[in-house]
Formats: structure tokens, sequence, C-alpha cells
């Protein structure tokens, strides 16, 4: 009985770290489609369009899972409207970058860029995440990264 709760449970973690590769997946997807869409109406209206369409499909899934717009509502706060701010960032600089830079650089970039800042974060448990100090192995590994990154844009 053990051995299979044993093994269930790292059946649901490998499940759960699927869930991050996915995210990679649609992202390094979105990137392409986000330049071949700002070729046809600028990198403002690629934003504008994308988040349009974002809306409509989050509400229809908000509408089936949660249905009640008066605790969304009543729930408004400045972090939400900055994350919204930082989307819009998000997508017209990588969408600017990838036409500049490509899409194999623009992720590499964007990606290092994302775990430095959120080893920082973690290390001194900014904005109520658990703190987690920066070790020896993490900062080995992000100098690999950078490394790579290096290499790969003297290539």
């Amino acid at each position: 009985m053990k051995t299979k709760t044993k093994a269930s449970l790292r059946f649901k973690k490998m499940i759960l770290l699927l869930i991050p590769v996915v995210a990679g997946l649609s992202i390094a997807l979105q990137n392409v489609f986000y330049n071949k869409v700002s070729k046809d109406v600028g990198i403002m209206g690629t934003v504008l369009m994308i988040h349009f369409f974002g809306f409509i499909v989050a509400l229809i899934i908000y509408i089936f899972t949660k249905g009640s717009f008066s605790n969304l509502l009543s729930n408004i706060s400045v972090l939400m409207v900055l994350s919204g701010v930082l989307g819009v960032i998000v997508v017209s600089t990588i969408t600017k970058s990838v036409s500049v830079n490509g899409v194999l650089s623009t992720v590499m970039l964007s990606i290092l860029a994302q775990m430095v800042l959120a080893k920082i974060i973690g290390h001194f448990g900014w904005f109520g995440i658990e703190q987690n100090p920066i070790n020896i192995y993490q900062i080995v590994a992000i100098l690999f990264m950078f490394i790579g990154v290096f290499i790969y844009q003297k290539n």
C-alpha cells in the first residue's frame, strides 16, 4: 500500500512539473505569433488584440468555473492593475525583441532575466513569497545560463 502511495505522489509531482513545460512551450509559440501579427497591425495593435481575445477566453472560463462577478469586482487591487500594465510591457517588448533579435535569443534572455529576478524575490521574500536564501548551486546554475546566453550571442 505504501509503495502505491509513493508512486502515486511521484506521478502527481511529475504531472505538476508539466505545467511550467506547457507554459514554456506556449510562450515560445506565442512569441512567434506576436511577431507575425505585429507585421499586420503593429505592436500596440498586437497588444490590444491579444489582450482582447485573452479577455474573452478568460471571461468564458471564469463564467463556467466561478460564475460570480461580485467577488471578482470587489477585490480589484493595485497588484491587478500593475499586472495588467506588466502584461502590456511583456507583449510589446517580446514582440519587438522577436523581430529584432529572433525567437531563441528573446526566449533565452527573458528566461534568464526571469530567473535572476525570481531568485532575488525569493532570496529576500518580497511580495509575501516564502523566503528561500540563494545558495552556491543556484549561483552556479545562473552563471551557466549567463555563459550559455553569451556563447549563443557570440555565434
